[in-house]
């Protein structure tokens, strides 16, 4: 009796043992043990034994990827994620090491908006650089790092950042406005520093991918001015008075072109008959600017200038008694 209820044990041990197994390697299967266990080198150790056993066998790669991943060994995580991916033989396999990857990822996204919510930022790129090594595939990552990198006023890496979430999320319109706000203070920036070059290369960023954004034509007007690039200063003034057509500064600033355009024909030895038209373009936003404002001295004192250089006396010294009474009131 007592050997029938050994054989029949000894069958039951093996039949568990077949149905844990299916025929898995033993390597892969003390490997996961071992994870479980937190033993992470020796685990570690089995799946690399079941990936040389089974070189076509996702799974070994799958938790090998689990096991760096919990050591924070995030580039050799990632780099056995994806082959795991690219040996999945189905669907099914697709979606569970995604959502293995998915995993992780969430774990250093979460983490860093929490740093970013209490601002503590430079901490917050570690976490969300972390998430990218992991799975470089999802915007999201890089759209926060790039928030970090922004408020922490490291303008070129986050302009790095976003450009990167706009390129696997091209339609996203919060990314776009992201950008936007990255590119203007990297602008700003630069101008600040005397760089209109390069704070004009921005502002063009900004009209490629957002030509509607207020005060773009202003800031490229303003960039082309301080760079005496007149002509394109002129263009992008005039497509900012469409906003606001009586914009008194914008309108003076226009008149200020034309007149610089002329000083520069003078200078050259140009022919004074192509000097005119330049001054006679200079009168219209002066024209507007005295109906806008008919108290202004300056635009009073350029419009006597203008109309003296023309030849056009009597209206020069109707504009100079303009001055006179404005100086007496």
């Amino acid at each position: 009796m007592s050997v029938a209820r050994t054989a029949v044990a000894i069958l039951a041990l093996a039949a568990i043992v077949f149905l844990a197994g299916c025929g898995a390697d033993p390597a892969f299967t003390s490997g996961k043990v071992y994870l479980q266990q937190e033993n992470y080198e020796s685990a570690v150790e089995q799946f690399k034994i079941a990936i040389r056993n089974d070189e076509m066998a996702w799974e070994p790669h799958m938790w090998l990827g689990k096991a760096y991943a919990d050591t924070e060994e995030l580039q050799m995580a990632h780099d056995e994620f994806f082959i795991a991916l690219d040996l999945a033989p189905d669907q099914k396999a697709l979606d569970t090491i995604d959502n293995a990857v998915t995993s992780y990822w969430q774990k250093f996204q979460q983490e860093g908006n929490l740093l970013n919510s209490a601002s503590k930022f430079k901490d917050a790129v570690v976490e969300f650089e972390k998430a990218i090594m992991i799975d470089p595939r999802k915007p999201d990552a890089y759209a926060n790092l790039g928030y970090a990198y922004h408020m922490n006023m490291d303008y070129d890496k986050a302009v790095e950042a976003f450009e990167e979430a706009l390129k696997l999320a091209p339609d996203n319109e919060d990314l776009v406005g992201n950008l936007v706000s990255v590119y203007d203070s990297k602008a700003g920036s630069m101008a600040a520093m005397g760089d209109l070059e390069g704070a004009l290369r921005y502002y063009e960023k900004i009209e490629g991918i957002a030509p509607d954004t207020k005060d773009i034509n202003y800031n490229l007007a303003e960039a082309h001015y301080g760079l005496k690039d007149y002509r394109e200063a002129i263009a992008s003034y005039e497509r900012s008075l469409v906003v606001d057509g009586e914009d008194e500064y914008v309108l003076y600033r226009i008149f200020l072109c034309y007149w610089g355009i002329t000083k520069k024909l003078e200078t050259d030895g140009v022919p004074e008959e192509l000097v005119i038209p330049e001054l006679e373009n200079a009168l219209d936003p002066l024209e507007r600017l005295a109906e806008v404002n008919p108290e202004d001295l300056s635009t009073h004192r350029a419009l006597a200038r203008v109309y003296n250089k023309l030849g056009r006396n009597e209206e020069a010294m109707l504009e100079l008694g303009i001055v006179e009474e404005l100086l007496q009131k």
